[in-house]
């Protein structure tokens, strides 16, 4: 998969997810571990915002 990205992209996954853009780009499993924390960590700021409104 051609992936484009930037530096601040490859900046952000090395100190958030400790890999590279090209670890991230070549690694299915990487990939889907990615996703899945930035799944949860979007679902609890959601629940954070919702707590904050009620």
């Amino acid at each position: 998969m051609d992936l484009s990205y930037t530096t601040e992209m490859e900046k952000g996954l090395q100190q958030r997810h400790g890999m590279s853009y090209a670890e991230y780009e070549n690694s299915l499993k990487k990939r889907l571990e990615v996703e899945k924390a930035r799944t949860k960590e979007h679902y609890a700021c959601n629940r954070l915002v919702e707590s904050l409104h009620s």
